[in-house]
């Protein structure tokens, strides 16, 4: 069993996480994104883990309310960056792809 203490740590690791991911995202940087995703999935996988012997206390929950908030925001706008940029690169591959296709059926 974990204690209320781990439970807080993850998210108080996770919250500057996502904020760093997000200006990571706003500065285009994609290798740091994916860097730090990493570590955001690791925290994650760790609080899924965690089982509590008592419930968190009402400071702890507020806190983790706010923490969750703050973590819940950055990941929309994260989503909110990335998701043109994958559509963008999706087309680009689909265009890539045919153009190989074109190349193939009609040579060099």
């Amino acid at each position: 069993m974990a204690s209320r203490h781990d439970v807080m740590d993850c998210y108080e690791k996770i919250a500057p996480l996502t904020g760093r991911m997000l200006e990571l995202a706003r500065a285009g940087d994609w290798e740091g994104l994916m860097l730090l995703e990493q570590q955001f999935r690791s925290c994650v996988e760790r609080l899924k883990e965690i089982e509590l012997a008592a419930p968190l206390e009402p400071s702890q929950l507020v806190r983790k309310h706010d923490l969750l908030s703050r973590i819940l925001a950055d990941d929309a706008e994260i989503r909110d960056i990335v998701t043109p940029e994958l559509a963008q690169l999706s087309s680009l591959l689909g265009n890539m792809h045919r153009q190989q296709h074109l190349n193939h059926a009609y040579g060099q």
